[in-house]
């Protein structure tokens, strides 16, 4: 899917986020520099319309953060991982030592919050969620955003 595929299915089903209101979007409109223009109203409509996260800190660490476990989640669903793989990337990508409850919790949080807003769908237990279509558009705006804005040995 395009960026500019997914900023049209924003702004139709939206109408009252910023993207619309801000004429960002060209209907039809699929020209490479296009897309990479929608990159910055795309993270700015995911992060802070849908997630309300704020701008300060370091968000770019949590773009990353929530990139890294949503590719995980998708290579589960697409049964590239078992549960040992999942654990072992949750211990390569993010970080996370299963055996530590506080890392566990701020993971487990991360989950609830992406299944709450819609991004994952919880199934039977939230260890075994997957993507719903908002999560791989959100995922595919992650990636774009990631290609464009960082070096992936930094984050």
């Amino acid at each position: 899917m395009r960026l500019s595929e997914i900023a049209e299915f924003i702004v139709e089903h939206n109408q009252d986020c910023c993207m619309y209101y801000n004429n960002n979007v060209v209907k039809g409109c699929r020209e490479d520099w296009y897309e990479e223009y929608l990159i910055d109203p795309l993270m700015g409509y995911y992060m802070y319309e849908e997630l309300n996260l704020c701008g300060c800190g370091n968000p770019e660490f949590t773009y990353s953060a929530i990139r890294k476990y949503l590719h995980i989640r998708e290579d589960w669903c697409m049964d590239k991982l078992g549960y040992d793989g999942v654990v072992q990337r949750y211990k390569e990508d993010l970080h996370i030592d299963d055996n530590d409850s506080l890392q566990s919790g701020l993971l487990q949080f991360m989950m609830y919050v992406l299944d709450y807003k819609g991004f994952t769908e919880h199934g039977g237990s939230i260890g075994g969620c997957w993507l719903t279509d908002k999560g791989r558009r959100l995922l595919t705006v992650l990636d774009a955003w990631n290609n464009v804005n960082s070096n992936e040995d930094e984050l």
